[in-house]
């Protein structure tokens, strides 16, 4: 669940317009002028199978095979200090991670410190440094961050011995940095249950879209490439039209850029907002152009309360479709696992599964992801028994899930 709305402004151009590869056009069935286009061959109840698991509670069960099996020796891992430095303390999904990977630490008998920071490459120097001086076991960076940016202070650390796992690195980026202990977040399966979703709820018509990207960031490309590759298998008719602002421009230009493209495009039925900050912004840009009886949206990664609430009340319920994130406390623990196999000498958890499932927020599950988590328990056993800890029950589990009393750490 990398956040996109504090990557760095990069030499990108603010808008920029460009055509998908996909070919055709049509209207969706929801449009005032609806589609004379021929519905795709295609399974339609295969694509909402797939949507319907996407957004049911998922089960740690499916993700365990991936994750290599118990710690041998957690007995080890007493008295070691590990330092978890966020990526921007500022950033809720953010903190709860870190929290989440403090509290699971701690169980294990260690003395766990969250570096509280803004995001500046200063200060997450001045944690990775602290932990060196201070004699630190292992760091835990992330989310939100590119450990490019602080290189030379890492590649100190690691020099000192210490167990360096990320959340959120590309593996261009982990690779320049020789880490090899990596989470990430499953944004090209996101992005293929988008295009799903929104070619099984038009009945396998084509449709016009705009994809609002920001491609600068280095999950845009992934999703993208996924969203056309899929739509170009179900939908080949369909045609998309990307929108790129970039992070630092999005309170002030989505809403702008939508509306216009929206009035230049009348035949646009389909939103495809790659994050999930960009929501209030894109809604107010569909209600300047006057669309919101005829405009649906898919995909927008990034889950988080506030956006998910925007599915509770109209015009929101009717228009965003998903709402795609992860779950911090899951995240965390996966981290963690991560720092405790390096600890204990294990290989790590492949970059291409060491993931946690994103579940897809509808208009449907909204109020149960919002009052309830959205994820479950068992995770939290799960990752207790593959670290040797003895399994949790009652209050302790959900509070355990549910980040209740999680300690937060020292600045």
């Amino acid at each position: 669940m990398r956040k996109a709305s504090v990557i760095p402004r990069l030499a990108v151009p603010v808008i920029a317009v460009a055509a998908l590869v996909l070919a055709g056009c049509g209207s969706s069935p929801s449009s005032s002028s609806s589609s004379s286009g021929k519905a795709a061959n295609v399974n339609l109840s295969a694509l909402a199978s797939d949507v319907n698991t996407a957004a049911a509670v998922p089960s740690f069960s499916t993700y365990a095979a991936n994750y290599g099996g118990k710690i041998s020796d957690p007995a080890s891992l007493r008295g070691k200090k590990i330092m978890i430095i966020p990526g921007d303390s500022q950033l809720a999904a953010c903190t709860e991670i870190a929290q989440a990977d403090a509290a699971i630490a701690t169980d294990m008998g260690m003395t766990a410190t969250i570096f509280a920071n803004s995001g500046l490459t200063s200060q997450l120097n001045s944690g990775i440094e602290n932990a060196i001086d201070e004699h630190y076991s292992a760091i835990d960076l992330g989310c939100d961050y590119d450990p490019t940016t602080t290189a030379p202070a890492l590649a100190q650390a690691q020099k000192a011995g210490i167990a360096i796992a990320v959340y959120g690195a590309t593996p261009q980026e982990a690779a320049a940095t020789h880490i090899t202990y990596n989470t990430d977040d499953p944004y090209a399966i996101d992005a293929k249950v988008a295009a799903e979703q929104a070619v099984q709820q038009h009945g396998g018509k084509p449709f016009d879209a705009i994809a609002i990207t920001s491609n600068a960031a280095p999950a845009t490309a992934i999703m993208q490439a996924a969203l056309t590759a899929e739509l170009k298998k179900t939908c080949p008719a369909c045609k998309v039209t990307d929108v790129d602002v970039e992070v630092p421009e999005w309170a002030t230009d989505i809403s702008s850029t939508v509306t216009s493209a929206l009035l230049e495009n009348p035949k646009v039925t389909v939103l495809f907002p790659d994050y999930a900050g960009m929501l209030t912004y894109m809604l107010a840009g569909i209600e300047g152009a006057h669309r919101t009886n005829t405009i649906k949206t898919y995909l927008a990664f990034g889950g988080g309360t506030p956006f998910i609430q925007l599915q509770t009340a109209e015009p929101g319920k009717s228009i965003i479709q998903s709402d795609i994130g992860g779950y911090p406390p899951w995240t965390g623990y996966l981290l963690f696992l991560q720092t405790a196999r390096e600890l204990d000498h294990q290989t790590p958890i492949a970059y291409d599964v060491a993931i946690g499932p994103d579940r897809v927020a509808t208009p449907q599950n909204a109020v149960n992801v919002l009052t309830t988590g959205g994820w479950g328990t068992d995770w939290v056993n799960g990752f207790r028994g593959l670290l040797g800890l003895p399994a949790l029950s009652g209050k302790a589990l959900t509070d355990a899930a549910t980040l209740n009393g999680a300690m937060v750490g020292k600045p």
